[in-house]
């Protein structure tokens, strides 16, 4: 142990230490960009330490195809965020929802779900449904009844059906559209399928279902004082 911590007070050596703790560091981080940034950082003093300090032209090698393969699943990243433009109501759902996301899962995401227009008195979700839509609110607004009583009001970034959602319960009141409204419809089983198979997509929208859970409480306790 003590001839491992006096390798750091040699130059040549501290490279090679250097090497290791960027490839920890990689595979510490949580987006993947920034692993990839940390793996090329890695695989470029990998590069430098056994291709010029230690002459292993071997490991060199492999760290140069290390640094290489990283190099372009970045681009691949980078360009992923910025190849598909997308609407007003979709960077909405994507602030809202995923702002935290790389583009890959980003456009998973969206594309699983489907735009639609909704009309005024359309029932997007009735009370007792089972396994009801999951549905995101770009534009309009939404009244939410429990039996003949107006309990609350759903507007632009407001979640609908994520208690059923998250608690596989029917859906515990009915929502039916106020004036016109653009939203984002999922089926529950296939969004499962696809959080199974990404858990980042699974946090993102869990912490966005919490958040939007509080603000739509502050206001169902508005509207309940307001009507008493």
């Amino acid at each position: 142990m003590d001839e491992f911590l006096e390798q750091f007070t040699d130059p040549s050596k501290f490279v090679g230490h250097i090497n290791y703790i960027l490839v920890i560091l990689s595979v510490s981080m949580s987006s993947m960009r920034w692993l990839r940034i940390f793996a090329i950082a890695s695989g470029i003093t990998g590069v430098v330490y056994y291709g010029f300090l230690v002459s292993d032209l071997i490991s060199a090698t492999w760290e140069f195809i290390f640094t290489t393969v990283n190099a372009i699943q970045l681009a691949l990243v980078l360009l992923a965020n910025r190849s598909r433009r997308v609407s007003e109501d979709e960077k909405l759902f994507i602030d809202t929802v995923m702002p935290s996301l790389e583009g890959n899962q980003r456009t998973r995401m969206l594309k699983l779900g489907k735009w639609e227009t909704k009309q005024p008195g359309e029932v997007l979700i009735e009370e007792g449904q089972a396994a009801p839509q999951l549905v995101f609110i770009a534009r309009g607004a939404a009244s939410v009844e429990k039996g003949e009583r107006l309990i609350g009001v759903c507007g632009p970034g407001d979640f609908l059906g994520e208690m059923s959602f998250l608690s596989g319960k029917p859906a515990s009141a009915t929502v039916r559209v106020s004036n016109e409204i653009r939203c984002c419809v999922y089926d529950p089983g296939e969004l499962q399928a696809l959080l199974q198979r990404n858990p980042p997509i699974r946090q993102a929208l869990e912490l966005s279902f919490n958040r939007n859970l509080v603000g739509k409480l502050d206001r169902m306790n508005e509207t309940r004082h307001a009507s008493v």
